[in-house]
């Protein structure tokens, strides 16, 4: 296809649809506009272009119809980035049930060559919420040898409750990157409560990553206790590291 053609189709999308969108006419118009609406942008996903498949896939999201979830879904495995970005965007709009095929699509973006896709997917699920359904996909994702798969998976247990497996993270908390031991380290302060203050205590006082020691400070800092203080003032005294310390002193 001509790129001017493509280029004139895709912008046509996404004047049209920011139209409908910002001034209220696709909730507010009569059924059959919308539905015409729909129907236009879900032919438009199978388009030969992606630049039309990516508006489409975003313009759906916004509109926000649970129809389109099946058809957002088709998505996951596209050629283009940009197309399963915009997917994975779309489905965190619109919030579905937590379906085996949903949480296939969020674990399989979190395992996308993208890191653009990867991103949209630690923000999806923290919109949708799945829960402890996506846990043990996502934690075995931890022991992933692309570290950059690890760092993703990472992140986004700390928007899964994660209580019931903090055991596990703790397992994968001494991991090579220092990214991801402070991706486990905040998933376990945030799910693991008071009960994994010894070990947060352990990781600042042991990790050789100024970023994990601060993140541990940070977190510590939110639970109290003798053990807490003691651990704070002695990183205040010793720790060569002068933002780490500062994150003690503020949290002590």
């Amino acid at each position: 296809m001509n790129r001017d053609v493509t280029s004139s189709r895709a912008i046509w999308y996404s004047v049209l649809l920011s139209f409908l969108w910002f001034a209220g006419c696709v909730q507010d118009s009569p059924p059959s506009l919308k539905e015409r609406t729909i129907s236009q942008l879900l032919e438009s996903l199978k388009d030969e272009a992606p630049e039309v498949r990516r508006t489409a896939a975003e313009s759906l999201g916004k509109i926000g119809d649970p129809r389109v979830v099946d058809a957002i879904l088709s998505l996951g495995h596209d050629p283009e980035a940009i197309v399963r970005e915009a997917s994975v965007q779309a489905m965190g709009r619109l919030k579905p049930t937590a379906t085996d095929g949903v949480l296939a699509l969020l674990t399989q973006s979190l395992e996308d060559p993208a890191e653009s896709v990867r991103t949209a997917a630690v923000v999806a699920i923290g919109e949708i919420e799945p829960g402890a359904r996506l846990l043990q996909p996502v934690v075995g994702l931890l022991r992933s040898p692309d570290v950059l798969i690890r760092r993703a998976a990472a992140q986004a247990l700390i928007q899964i409750d994660s209580s019931q497996g903090v055991s596990t993270l703790i397992a994968a908390g001494r991991d090579s990157d220092a990214e991801v031991r402070q991706g486990v380290l905040a998933a376990v302060a945030e799910w693991g409560g008071a009960a994994a203050s010894s070990w947060i205590r352990e990781r600042l006082a042991e990790d050789p990553s100024p970023g994990v020691r601060a993140e541990a400070a940070y977190r510590l800092g939110l639970l109290s206790g003798p053990d807490v203080r003691a651990a704070l003032e002695s990183t205040i005294a010793k720790d060569p590291d002068s933002v780490v310390r500062r994150w003690a002193k503020q949290r002590s």
